[in-house]
């Protein structure tokens, strides 16, 4: 028997304000029959009975246990919410007497060893030794990834890891003054909200950042450095990155599954960015067979790399592939990221031996204008309009996550036999979902 737990980040790093939960969510797609799954918010039954359906797990063997509300309510499960006698007891009623024989969390933090702790089953967490000792942050410390990424071999992008003022001044200089524009990175920020770009000159074009300055000389970036120092340092607590950035670069990433026994790549996509990220495309595309080799390569040598540290869990490495075709990597995410469960169980399980050679995965943020009146209506609208996915031809649109009450809507994945398959199936699919849209662009097609 397996315990799942659906923690999102580490209370070590920052305030998990404002979740809802939603978005954990998706622990059920890794669930097995007889596994007991902790949850922040229970799941909607039909929720868990469309991932089931598709895995082809038992529903009625799962159980889930969700911890009363703690500190912060109910949105994540924070540290206190783990501990609470009431939910070990129910934990343990819920094991039956089964033994745990792995625990799985989507974030690798000290509260999960502390909970196989409390549970008596230490033994069941691989790497539990380095957990407690907040080993886990090592994964999302862009820092470290920039010396482990330097020690292994791994080609980066040129940069620096920064401390202080002076140095940051330093090297942020060197690049402008090489003609490249450079990107500030938060040592733990996350999904480019901890990123700023710098140049000489206006009109670059943003990816993977929330912003672009200006800064025509050391004047300015002094000003710059003045204001920005208490944000990028998050109060004086980490260290910055400063790197060089290389404009018209696309995103991929490998992922590997670190454990006792070794190093296996688990699967490889593109992230596509306007500016932020937008979507996400699995198998890589559009690499030659040198670049993916690159690619799976370099983010194998980290894994080694952390795999001796004592890391084990799920290893997503980042890579920029240039224009000149260059693959340099840019960061590692040491969780179970939003693509884990898109090729690990979607691609693997749910699709099959054709995922990566005749369907492809493609992934995209719900978008504005975009509104869906439950799950269950989502799910009756694909469903109604022949878009839901067909185990039989292995096409259509897969629900990835429970309901966001504050977009209005699910998380999508469409399986096709190419990419314009896959835009022109979501192309169908805005039909359903944004009528005033797509009233437009018939407008649009038609006079």
């Amino acid at each position: 028997m397996r315990l799942l737990v659906g923690n999102d980040w580490s209370e070590e790093l920052a305030e998990p304000t404002g979740s809802t939960g939603w978005a954990v969510q998706r622990l059920v797609w890794f669930a097995r029959d007889g596994d007991v799954l902790v949850l922040p918010v229970a799941p909607q039954e039909e929720f868990l009975a469309y991932v089931t359906s598709l895995t082809g797990t038992r529903r009625s063997s799962l159980t889930v246990v969700v911890p009363p509300p703690g500190r912060l309510g109910a949105g994540a499960l924070t540290a206190d919410r783990l501990a609470d006698p009431r939910f070990l007891a129910a934990l343990r009623e819920a094991f039956a007497g089964r033994p745990v024989h792995e625990v799985f969390a989507l974030w690798p933090d000290a509260v999960v060893a502390d909970l196989a702790d409390a549970l008596g089953c230490p033994e069941a967490l691989e790497g539990h030794d380095f957990l407690t000792q907040s080993g886990g942050l090592i994964g999302s410390s862009k820092a470290a990834f920039r010396a482990l990424a330097a020690g292994a071999g791994v080609a980066l992008p040129a940069g620096a890891v920064c401390a202080d003022r002076r140095r940051a001044h330093r090297h942020v200089t060197r690049l402008l003054d090489e003609g490249s524009p450079v990107i500030l990175k938060q040592d733990y920020g996350s999904g480019s909200d901890g990123n700023e770009i710098l140049s000489r000159t206006p009109g670059l074009a943003l990816r993977g950042a929330r912003a672009l300055r200006v800064l025509a000389d050391s004047a300015a970036l002094d000003a710059y450095l003045d204001e920005r120092w208490d944000w990028l340092t998050e109060g004086g607590r980490h260290r910055v990155v400063v790197e060089r950035y290389h404009p018209g670069s696309r995103a991929y990433f490998a992922e590997f599954w670190i454990s006792d026994g070794g190093v296996r790549l688990g699967g490889h996509g593109e992230m596509r960015y306007r500016p932020l990220p937008d979507s996400q495309v699995m198998p890589a595309p559009d690499l030659d067979q040198a670049q993916l080799d690159d690619l799976v390569e370099g983010g194998r040598r980290l894994c080694v790399a952390l795999h001796a540290l004592g890391y084990r869990g799920v290893l997503s490495a980042d890579a920029v592939v240039t224009p000149a075709g260059e693959v340099l990597f840019t960061e590692h995410n040491g969780r179970a990221t939003g693509s884990t469960h898109i090729y690990e169980i979607v691609g693997k399980r749910v699709v099959g031996p054709g995922f990566g050679t005749d369907r492809i995965l493609l992934e995209r943020v719900w978008p504005e204008g975009w509104e869906a009146p439950s799950f269950a209506g989502a799910l009756t609208r694909l469903r109604d309009s022949g878009h839901l996915y067909d185990p039989e031809t292995r096409r259509g649109a897969v629900i990835l996550a429970a309901y966001n009450t504050h977009r209005k809507g699910v998380m999508l994945c469409y399986v096709a036999e190419d990419l314009e398959a896959a835009l022109h199936r979501e192309e169908s699919v805005s039909r359903l979902f944004a009528p005033a849209l797509s009233a437009l662009e018939h407008h649009h097609h038609h006079h």
